[in-house]
């Protein structure tokens, strides 16, 4: 895929929305683009970063050095965000963090992400800290491992 393609790419996903794309991405993954298209709907997510094996997307960003990082630090007092780890091998989305200091968004989230990942893929929640919200989740999505 070449940059105008992504840059083309960002606009009609993005609607919108600030999407960073790292250099080392060539090509989008399917899941990957319905993914960020799914995120970018919800009203407060503002920003999106893709890389080779991440997502981020968040209400917020950091600036570390010179790259830009949407927000997903848990617990975070103002932020609404998400950081998955995608593993193209085993067909899984891991949920790393989330936060949302809005109730509902943290579904919101979730939601956007399980109905955009292809049927045999599966969401894995490797670490619980939320006093059962993943417990709430996994009853309700069946795509969701709790590891």
């Amino acid at each position: 895929m070449s940059n105008k393609k992504i840059e083309a790419w960002k606009v009609q996903a993005g609607k919108g929305k600030t999407i960073f794309v790292a250099t080392n991405v060539k090509n989008i993954h399917p899941a990957v683009d319905r993914i960020v298209t799914n995120l970018c709907k919800i009203d407060l997510i503002n920003y999106v970063r893709v890389s080779k094996e991440d997502i981020y997307a968040s209400s917020e960003i950091k600036i570390i050095g010179r790259t830009k990082m949407p927000v997903s630090t848990p617990d975070h007092p103002s932020a609404v965000g998400v950081h998955l780890i995608v593993d193209f091998i085993f067909d899984v989305i891991q949920f790393f963090e989330i936060t949302s200091v809005v109730k509902g968004y943290g579904e919101k989230m979730v939601n956007a992400v399980v109905t955009a990942i292809p049927d045999d893929w599966e969401a894995a929640v490797v670490m619980d800290y939320s006093g059962g919200f993943w417990d709430r989740m996994s009853e309700k999505y069946d795509k969701i491992v709790m590891l």
